[in-house]
């Protein structure tokens, strides 16, 4: 995020309404909880469990931030920023489009009223939770950071794993479509079970998130859409091919990498 962006967002953060802006973003994550549901009644071949599951997916975070679940805040804002970064692809590959501008604002919607200070009072620096994990004020910043992350891939990795299977967007998998679709679905496992994990402060979430991020990349086709097969075919095959496999991997690897030099240098001093 732009430092420009980053000062706005901040500034809109502290303005207070707290009860309000929580209305506002959980009102966002309940229009796409019905708009996916919706649309998963009257799919296309091969569509429906996908858009199903993006629904369950906005369900959990309707709920975590109407409870005030001090990891709602986190998962929602995910959520958000890649639908965000989803629209903005989808405007700079296939132009000014209004229902995706529509697409991008409803997902900023979730992002901006969820941020600054005094939202994160709400959910972040709940007294309890901190306590209970003995976490710090960096603790927390890197925990919402991985979280943020991982959970902004989530929507990709259900597209990538339970939407139809093509030549162009699974390369070499495709040849083995059992292994593929048993290699979707185990990478949607990983970041479901690692999500829970990393919350929870246990130290095999990590693992499962790079593992999800592992098996993305095997199965993948990840710079499919910079290449001229599904670039020929038009800018829809290529921006799929960049908002699924490309997209999870990146937002993965951010969530997990920050983790690489701790992590070994604890194996270190343990052995």
């Amino acid at each position: 995020m732009s430092k420009g962006m980053s000062s706005l967002v901040n500034r809109l953060g502290e303005i207070g309404f707290e009860r309000t802006r929580r209305a506002v973003a959980a009102l966002a994550l309940s229009l796409f909880v019905s708009l996916y549901l919706l649309i998963s009644l009257n799919a296309p071949p091969g569509w429906s469990v996908a858009f199903l599951a993006l629904g369950a997916c906005y369900l959990v975070a309707f709920l975590a931030v109407a409870a005030e679940w001090f990891w709602g805040r986190w998962f929602a804002s995910g959520l958000g920023w890649s639908g965000v970064m989803v629209a903005i692809a989808s405007l700079v590959m296939m132009g000014w489009t209004p229902p995706l501008a529509i697409y991008g604002l409803l997902h900023a919607l979730i992002v901006i009223p969820l941020a600054g200070r005094k939202m994160a009072a709400r959910y972040d620096l709940q007294e309890a939770w901190r306590t209970r994990y003995r976490m710090d004020d960096l603790g927390v910043a890197r925990l919402r950071r991985t979280v943020t992350r991982a959970s902004a891939s989530l929507p990709s990795v259900i597209l990538w794993a339970l939407g139809p299977k093509t030549d162009a967007l699974w390369g070499f998998a495709q040849r083995r479509p059992e292994l593929a679709w048993l290699g979707g679905l185990a990478a949607l496992v990983l970041v479901a079970a690692g999500l829970r994990g990393v919350v929870r402060l246990r130290s095999w979430g990590l693992v499962a998130l790079a593992g999800a991020g592992v098996l993305v990349a095997a199965f993948g086709h990840l710079w499919a859409f910079a290449t001229p097969t599904v670039v020929d075919f038009g800018p829809l095959p290529a921006l799929f091919a960049f908002a699924t496999s490309t997209m999870a991997v990146l937002l993965l690897a951010a969530a997990v990498v920050p983790f690489v030099g701790p992590a070994a240098r604890f194996l270190r001093r343990r052995s």
